[in-house]
């Protein structure tokens, strides 16, 4: 048996809801919303409102069934959109696609909708489609230098990584003395590390962690510097560090950095920081102890903690170079160290973990003495001009801070 709908009751529930939303007691107005679409779950304007909480709850799921409901109810151009966008959300852009579409349908020229098509080709890998998209758009709002950005990411989807270095170049210059252009900036250095590239970086692990963070990757004792795997459940021995630490050496003296103290970033990473500041000659600091002058290596054994890491890297006064031995975490979870020795997944074990007994310094001790003996890397050399010759737009290093300044240097 058919339920019986209740317009009456419906339309006052959602009189109730409104006037609760109004007085900004929106769980109250919520659960009116709902009522109203169960006494009648034919009207489109109670769906559509329920969908939008449900959207502030975080329940997606529930929000594209509401919205779905009133786009089939209505097909009016607010439910198409609503639903196009919560669709993005979970990443189903086949859906998502087809209901922007139909908002164009209903509106043709409407902005928001071609700038969501657009996002949606783009997510999905249609770059093409997606470029002439946002082309069309920056034809029309020749002001709007953000759409440029938009534009960027489309042509290094299709590796025109020049084109998307000149449009990101054009941006920096457009944009209002207003914006943060930290984001653009990077964005922009991207580009150009790219184009360092014959044609891209390719699948090597070194190259990637260069062009997308600008980062620089130093590999262990199972690899020669250049060509470093993602290790998998990895033992660390103690020749192994002294191998990273080597690299280490060798890149701070390349790069000419004159650091005045370490810092260890938990307890677990102390016996590294001990022997490194015994290999730079330089103290060993607690955080408090810095100062805004110095120049702190700040070191992490074991990256499995994003967030602990993050929240020392904000209490750092001065000017600094994070390293960490294994990195664990990507880019997408956590902001990655400046220096990484290995990049890992699963369970990392240190050497100094087997012997819990022994004291941090003299697990120091021990990774001091294999980095005295540990030979020197055939391909040293090679090694070093990676990163002083070949490949030079290391984050590390500070940019000038006016992003005009940056695309007037290139």
């Amino acid at each position: 048996m058919l339920a019986e709908f209740k317009p009456g009751q419906a339309y006052q529930h959602l009189e109730r809801a409104q006037h609760l939303e109004r007085q900004g007691r929106l769980d109250e107005a919520m659960m009116e919303f709902k009522r109203a679409v169960e006494a009648d779950p034919s009207i489109a304007a109670a769906r559509n409102a329920l969908g939008q909480h449900y959207l502030r709850k975080g329940l997606l799921t529930k929000a594209v069934d509401e919205f779905h409901s009133a786009a089939l109810l209505s097909g009016d151009y607010e439910s198409c959109f609503n639903l196009g966008r919560v669709l993005v959300e979970l990443e189903r852009y086949a859906e998502a696609k087809d209901a922007f579409g139909r908002c164009l349908t209903l509106d043709p020229g409407d902005p928001s909708s071609r700038y969501e098509l657009a996002y949606v080709q783009f997510a999905a890998g249609q770059f093409g489609e997606a470029l002439a998209q946002f082309l069309s758009l920056v034809e029309q709002y020749p002001e709007d230098w953000e759409l440029k950005f938009a534009i960027a990411d489309c042509q290094m989807g299709l590796e025109d990584y020049a084109a998307a270095e000149q449009t990101l170049r054009g941006a920096l210059h457009d944009a209002p003395s207003t914006a943060d252009l930290t984001v653009m900036r990077e964005a922009w250095l991207r580009t150009r590390r790219y184009l360092e590239f014959p044609t891209s970086p390719g699948n090597n692990l070194k190259n990637r962690l260069y062009a997308d963070h600008g980062i620089i990757l130093l590999g262990t004792g199972h690899d020669d510097g250049l060509d470093i795997p993602i290790y998998k459940e990895h033992t660390f021995t103690y020749r192994d560090v002294g191998v990273t630490l080597c690299r280490l050496w060798r890149t701070i003296q390349a790069g000419s950095w004159h650091l005045t103290a370490v810092t260890s970033v938990d307890e677990d990473s102390l016996p590294l920081a001990i022997a490194l500041s015994h290999m730079l000659e330089v103290p060993l600091l607690s955080v408090e102890e810095l100062r805004s002058e110095d120049f702190v290596l700040l070191v992490l054994a074991r990256g499995d903690r994003p967030e602990l890491f993050e929240v020392t890297l904000e209490h750092i006064p001065g000017r600094m170079l994070s390293f960490a031995l294994a990195l664990t975490w990507s880019a997408s979870e956590g902001l990655l160290s400046d220096v990484v020795g290995v990049r890992a997944t699963g369970t990392c074990t240190l050497p100094w973990h087997r012997l819990r007994k022994r004291s941090a310094e003299a697990a120091a001790t021990s990774i001091f003495r294999a980095l005295t003996i540990v030979p020197d890397d055939d391909n040293a050399a090679e090694q070093a001009r990676y990163y002083t010759q070949d490949h030079q737009l290391l984050r590390c290093l500070d940019p000038p801070r006016d992003g005009r300044e940056m695309a007037a240097a290139a």
